[in-house]
């Protein structure tokens, strides 16, 4: 019996010196630029108006952006299954930079008096999660180049502020008129493919240094979204929102009588928010077989 569990052990701890043989370990900086972007339409408007007519004139702009657009960082670990094929399991995080935006009204009464409002939007996502890929490496001494496809497992959330101010010349109203706001989208995992070409060298034994060209196709989908905050003429009126007021679902379809209840959140459509990026990164490979 005691042999018997000794060559266990024997042949295990060769079985996982020979595993640990084909292992490597890698981490990575870049920065990634956003592709595939989402839509954003924004307006805003110039009404004069007069005792017997009204006239508007407005501007429109669409604007795209991915909210992947930052500084990425890489770490993980893969296997080699053979001489040219392995499996990688990393760890990701990117600090997505905010995306702002402005719209303003301008409104003349038929006195002259003048109603001016601007707004600044700012969104700003989240994005962290795994990239677990297969890799194939060409081969080389030196100098090796390689390839490298899969998915990506995303955690992604969303945060949107809004500074809206408004301001007027008539002394039969309050000068000063704002709102302030948090929303916070609600965060979830999201689905998408990562695929990278490369090339590595080798800088001492066993120590190698890679750059890449990495692409990735995510698309972040919210199903609630909640106001954290809101300010009205620099009056907090946050905990006097109703459930309505202060939360949001977005669905698939819904009709006017869905949003007539103060207890229940209000119902909105989808809204799609582009995290696909194409990336350069640079970083250090070490491995255990070579």
């Amino acid at each position: 019996m005691k042999k018997t569990t000794l060559l266990v052990i024997m042949f295990a701890v060769i079985q996982l010196s020979m595993v640990a043989q084909k292992l490597y370990f890698k981490g990575q900086i870049g920065y990634d630029f956003g592709f595939l972007k989402s839509q954003m339409d924004l307006n805003s408007y110039n009404i004069v108006d007069y005792y017997d007519s009204t006239t508007s004139s407005g501007s429109y702009q669409s604007c795209k952006n991915s909210y992947a657009t930052g500084i990425s960082f890489n770490a993980g670990l893969g296997i080699m299954l053979n001489k040219y094929l392995g499996v990688e399991l990393t760890g990701y995080y990117t600090g997505c930079r905010e995306q702002k935006f402005g719209t303003e009204i301008s409104v003349q009464d038929v006195d002259g008096y003048h109603f001016n409002t601007n707004g600044d939007l700012t969104e700003k996502g989240s994005s962290y999660g795994l990239k677990p890929s297969l890799t194939f490496t060409l081969p080389g001494k030196e100098l090796r180049p390689y390839t490298r496809i899969g998915t990506v497992l995303s955690f992604i959330k969303m945060n949107e502020t809004m500074k809206m101010n408004g301001y007027t010349n008539n002394p039969n109203y309050i000068p000063y008129d704002g709102i302030d706001y948090t929303l916070q989208y609600k965060m979830r995992l999201s689905v998408g493919v990562n695929a990278a070409l490369g090339m590595e060298y080798m800088i001492m034994d066993r120590m190698w240094l890679f750059a890449e060209v990495e692409g990735n196709i995510v698309n972040y989908i919210p199903v609630s979204a909640t106001f954290t905050n809101y300010v009205v003429s620099r009056q907090d009126v946050t905990d006097k929102l109703t459930v309505h007021e202060r939360e949001i679902n977005f669905v698939k379809s819904y009709s006017d009588a869905d949003n007539k209840s103060a207890n229940e959140p209000t119902k909105m459509l989808p809204v799609h928010y582009s995290f696909s990026s194409i990336g350069i990164n640079f970083g250090l490979k070490y491995t255990l077989f070579d």
